[in-house]
């Protein structure tokens, strides 16, 4: 069964209009996953210093180890709650504050106890406390993966001796993603439904004149002429 000029543009409408919101949905959720990504980096980053200065009015003074625990100034860190729960409350984020690497202090809970005493991913290690550089990326933390921000500690003989710790849940990046799919999704709906629409507003004589037009010219032989009275 051969479909009408009209349904045939429809479908070329609807089928367009469908086209071009999967194209822009892929564009927008690819677009916004390197966002989301980049802003959580960018959130890591901006903890990891202000836990940093957080820990320098807390407790003034320079790092070090004595007997094997670690120290900042007088203040022993290792099993210490109060500068890494401060922190937390503040930016929302994990924290743990390392000797070489393990951890001495943290806020982070496993089997409804502090995780301290577990020990750093190689990766990590080998880019803070080998390379003194400092580690911003997706991390797993005692079998949870967050977007970490990880700095060397150092003492006053510039020697490093432990890291700085700060995680952002994957949890927020899921949520948002979740949130900018589901406004693509609704913004495909909208585009599908006004393509709908246009096609019900097309005029019928708009029709005609497209429908007369793929006919052809009209054959001057097939129009019956009245002949002229005989004088």
């Amino acid at each position: 069964m051969q479909l009408s000029l009209k349904t045939r543009f429809t479908v070329f409408i609807i089928g367009s209009a469908l086209l071009l919101s999967l194209v822009m949905g892929i564009i927008t959720i690819r677009d916004m996953h390197t966002q989301i990504e980049v802003a959580i980096s960018e959130k890591a980053k901006s903890d990891l210093a202000t836990a940093q200065e957080i820990a320098d009015y807390m407790h003034p003074g320079s790092w070090h180890v004595v007997a094997g625990e670690l120290y900042k100034g007088s203040a022993r860190i290792n099993d210490d709650t109060e500068l890494v729960d401060r922190i937390g409350r503040l930016t929302d984020d994990t924290v743990t504050i390392f000797l070489n690497n393990t951890r001495v202090s943290t806020n982070i809970m496993r089997d409804g106890s502090r995780a301290t005493g577990t020990i750093a991913a190689d990766y990590v290690s080998e880019t803070v406390l080998t390379g003194g550089k400092i580690y911003i990326g997706e991390a797993e933390v005692v079998g949870v993966k967050y977007q970490t921000g990880y700095a060397p500690i150092k003492d006053d003989s510039d020697h490093i001796i432990g890291m700085f710790y700060i995680g952002v849940s994957k949890k927020l990046a899921d949520q948002l993603k979740q949130s900018f799919i589901a406004v693509a999704i609704l913004s495909a709906r909208i585009a599908l439904l006004f393509a709908l629409a246009a096609t019900c507003f097309i005029p019928v004589d708009t029709w005609g004149t497209v429908s007369s037009a793929r006919a052809g010219p009209i054959n001057s032989q097939t129009i019956n002429h009245k002949k002229a009275p005989r004088s």
